[in-house]
């Protein structure tokens, strides 16, 4: 009965971000994937933001192309460009704080903004995962990442690099 119930409370929790409607329509390539750290939101907000920032092509990162559009305690938004510009994706991080435990379950997605990209080999996977693996969260006590094939295009056979 527990594993149902905690089955149920992570499905619910990947498709949790404010801007999104509870069953996805797509009509872009799309990630949706849901994170849950050992840290307080205060922190992991903190690292994705500087880690947006460390990804800009403002600090010369040629391949990077992350852009940080607004941060507050509970919301990241950010785009992410392609070097050659055909690919322009909308970043969004909610963050949700377990008040028993202090830690942390951010929601997050990447959206194509170009209709073309529907099938775009796990692209918004890899603008997700990059930013999780260059910040250390992935190495973050107690990380937990819960996504799938349904909730994100091309998580299956994606092979993602910085």
């Amino acid at each position: 009965m527990r594993a149902l119930l905690l089955a149920s409370v992570l499905f619910v929790g990947l498709f949790d971000c404010p801007s999104t409607s509870p069953v996805p329509v797509p009509t872009h390539a799309f990630c949706r994937t849901l994170w849950m750290f050992g840290l307080p939101c205060a922190d992991v907000g903190a690292k994705l933001v500087q880690q947006i920032r460390t990804f800009s092509p403002v600090n010369m990162c040629e391949k990077c192309h992350y852009i940080l559009i607004s941060a507050t305690n509970k919301s990241i938004q950010a785009r992410h460009t392609s070097p050659d510009n055909l690919h322009v994706e909308s970043l969004e991080f909610s963050l949700q704080t377990n008040l028993l435990t202090t830690s942390c379950r951010v929601s997050a997605q990447s959206v194509s903004l170009t209709f073309t990209a529907y099938f775009n080999n796990g692209l918004n996977y890899c603008n997700l995962y990059n930013l999780l693996t260059a910040s250390g969260l992935n190495l973050a006590p107690d990380f937990m990442e819960m996504t799938s094939e349904w909730a994100c295009f091309g998580f299956g056979s994606t092979t993602c690099r910085t």
